[in-house]
């Protein structure tokens, strides 16, 4: 009878080899592709400051040729606390995959118990064996095998959902490479521009300083109002107020870094006032709206996890049919030490299992419905990070635009402030113009200065955000496993 049975269960077996899965056409029904880029790239590109070229490189902040920012972010890259976090996570859900998977083998295990016990002298065991003592003791050693056939794919949607886990994690970490990285370069930046700003303001205030001492010669001499200086002296005190606030950032810059770094606000940082060059043009693939899901790691982290719910509903669904287990064991039994090994003492058990829900008052039903209105929660955040992440894309390729563009005409701006200072410093050395001309032409071209320097951090961060808006050189090693059209196999 064991025999047939176990052939019963072999024919069983191979019989089955359907798995319950949620459909294709059900997970991606809702899915939106990603949406088009094209008539931003080629407006873009047709300007001297884009270029059609690759993605990013994975160590993309080289392309600003700044040791000091490479050795930042490298020992960012080795120290920094939350990367390290999402290191942890993924080890964890690959253990979690490990254990979901096991569950797709048999488990065996050996054992060996000795029970010191009271024998009934009516009990089963001196009932058939009256010379048995009543203080007696049963040793046991046995090697059970236990196995739960997976004819629906519970146990294989439950491994696949893990790894699925796992893959959204690595695109997580990814994605937090990409923030620790572009935080750290946009700060950096931001601290040289403050320090060239600091340097801007300190030579403004001197400027309105030497403005108010001869606005207060003359008005000592009565050769002006008490009007004029009062008006200087409230600009110098707006300059101040402006370089304490320069400092408060160049502070704080600084303690971000650090923060970025894994140290403590207060350890030193040595940064200069130099910026580096910029790339000659931004470099725009051209296939931006194809690959765009594949090179954003926060897009391919949601799918993965959407996947990761589609084989959940699977495995949800695999409830509604007979979960069918097999238990055996082999092994050897006695009430006596002295002849335990002897062959007369073996013993085995096989217990096929076989187990139907009949009624369960909605549960499964209700947990299917629950898993898959988990995933349509999945997609439809993951519908409106598409979109956010192309309209993110676009809009920084106008900012982009607009900046450069400006900063190619506050250059030409400088140029005539700069040309107009020393004409009228040549003027006023001859004898032709007032030092009050040389002052105020002094402050405008500082003034001109200082634009200058914002638009040219403006120029360093619309590129690293549109750096990290195509992902940052991140790319996916494998194969989407959700899209609008087509998909892995």
């Amino acid at each position: 009878m064991p025999f047939l049975s176990l052939i019963a269960f072999g024919i069983l077996f191979f019989l089955s080899s359907c798995y319950i899965a949620m459909p294709k056409s059900e997970q991606t029904k809702n899915l939106l592709p990603p949406p088009s880029l094209d008539s931003s790239v080629e407006a873009s590109v047709q300007t001297p400051f884009f270029s059609v070229g690759d993605w990013p490189d994975e160590n993309w902040w080289e392309v600003f040729n700044s040791p000091q920012l490479n050795s930042l972010i490298a020992q960012a890259l080795d120290q920094n606390p939350t990367l390290k976090e999402v290191q942890s996570k993924i080890d964890f859900a690959k253990q979690e995959a490990i254990v979901a998977r096991s569950r797709l083998y048999p488990f065996i295990s050996f054992d060996g118990d000795i029970i010191k016990t009271y024998l009934s002298r009516t009990g089963l065991y001196r009932a058939f064996n009256p010379k048995l003592p009543l203080n007696a003791q049963v040793i046991y050693l046995s090697l059970s095998l236990e196995y739960e056939f997976d004819f629906w794919g519970k146990n294989y949607n439950i491994f696949s959902a893990s790894i699925g886990e796992v893959l959204a994690n690595q695109a997580q970490a990814a994605q937090v490479r990409l923030i620790v990285t572009t935080s750290i370069a946009e700060a950096y930046f931001g601290l040289k521009a403050n320090l060239l700003r600091r340097q801007l303001y300190h030579a403004l205030y001197k400027t309105q300083q030497d403005t108010f001492d001869l606005q207060r010669f003359l008005e000592e001499n009565a050769l002006s109002s008490r009007l004029d200086p009062l008006l200087i002296q409230e600009e110098v005190f707006e300059i101040k107020k402006l370089l304490s606030s320069i400092e408060n950032e160049i502070t704080l810059s600084k303690h971000l870094i650090n923060f970025l770094m894994g140290r403590g606000p207060d350890e030193p940082l040595d940064v200069d006032s130099l910026m580096p060059p910029l790339p000659p043009t931004i470099s725009v693939p051209d296939n931006l709206t194809l690959d765009l899901l594949a090179r954003r790691p926060d897009l391919m982290a949601q799918i993965w996890r959407a996947k990761a719910l589609a084989y959940q509903v699977g495995a949800a669904k695999a409830d509604f049919y007979p979960d069918i287990s097999l238990k055996g064991l082999v092994g050897l039994e006695s009430v006596l030490f002295t002849n335990f090994f002897n062959w007369e003492n073996k013993t085995y058990q096989i217990q096929p299992a076989f187990h139907l829900p009949i009624f369960t008052a909605g549960a499964i039903e209700a947990n299917v419905e629950a898993h898959k209105s988990a995933f349509e929660e999945a997609i439809f955040e993951y519908n409106n990070l598409i979109l956010s992440s192309a309209q993110e894309v676009a809009d920084l390729l106008s900012l982009a635009l607009s900046i450069f563009e400006q900063k190619l005409e506050q250059d030409f701006i400088l140029e005539n402030a700069k040309a107009r200072y020393w004409l009228t410093k040549m003027r006023k050395q001859a004898g032709l113009d007032s030092r009050f001309n040389e002052l105020r032409m002094e402050i405008e071209l500082v003034n001109k200065q200082i634009e200058n320097v914002n638009l040219l951090y403006g120029q360093y961060l619309a590129t690293i955000k549109l750096i990290k808006a195509l992902g940052g050189g991140y790319y996916s090693d494998y194969c989407i496993p959700l899209q609008a059209v087509g998909e892995c196999e």
